[in-house]
């Protein structure tokens, strides 16, 4: 009778822990759903102030091509256009990344599944992010380069051999770190969010398991 009273009151103690740890984990959800809204929101916002950063800097490149590179006469029209597609070819990529990482705020999805795919895709963006922008760097500063040489080529090849090397040298000393410090503190900080919100969701969760078991 005794060993019957036991295991009742032994079944009584863990679906009490079980009831608990359902109401714990689910209060949880609600709290870090609510925080990766915020988090989210943010990060639109500096979307938006980095698309719209980037439009105003069309108008500024065709006036600053077209009025200061006259010495290679028509073709600074074709060179301004070229720097105008490439930000608009930026600008395609961050409406595409955009569009993968809050697709699944529309979505009918656990939190879990949700803050994992979006974290996955806010790292890709920031690593595709950091690679166009050497690219972009090193376009830039080899077009120029080539513009101030436009008349001699060939008599300027030393020192358009000079100016890459010290195109490198700014590159590991200046630009490399500012990129890496500018989508830290655009994009770095809700990503960390995004990961320790996850992360504390994973081990309630694993815990709560655990328990059941």
């Amino acid at each position: 009778m005794d060993i019957e009273r036991l295991k009742g009151a032994w079944k009584s103690y863990t679906d009490d822990l079980r009831e608990q740890g359902s109401k714990n984990t689910s209060e949880l959800r609600e709290i870090l759903s609510r925080k990766s809204e915020q988090s989210l929101r943010r990060l639109r916002k500096n979307f938006f102030i980095e698309a719209g950063i980037n439009l105003a800097a069309i108008p500024i490149v065709l006036v600053i091509v077209i009025n200061q590179f006259a010495q290679v006469g028509d073709h600074r029209y074709y060179l301004s256009g070229f720097l105008v597609l490439l930000l608009l070819a930026f600008l395609v990529f961050l409406y595409n990344s955009y569009m993968k990482i809050f697709r699944y705020e529309q979505l009918d999805m656990p939190l879990e599944k949700k803050l994992e795919e979006q974290v996955k895709r806010l790292k890709l963006f920031m690593k595709n992010y950091a690679v166009i922008g050497y690219i972009l760097y090193f376009v830039v500063f080899v077009v120029g380069l080539l513009v101030s040489a436009y008349n001699n080529l060939t008599g300027e090849l030393p020192r358009l051999a000079v100016g890459i090397l010290i195109a490198l040298a700014l590159f590991f000393s200046v630009i490399r770190p500012l990129i890496r410090y500018y989508l830290k503190r655009l994009y770095g900080k809700h990503l960390d969010s995004l990961i320790s919100y996850l992360n504390e969701l994973q081990e309630k969760s694993s815990i709560t398991l655990e328990r059941n078991d």
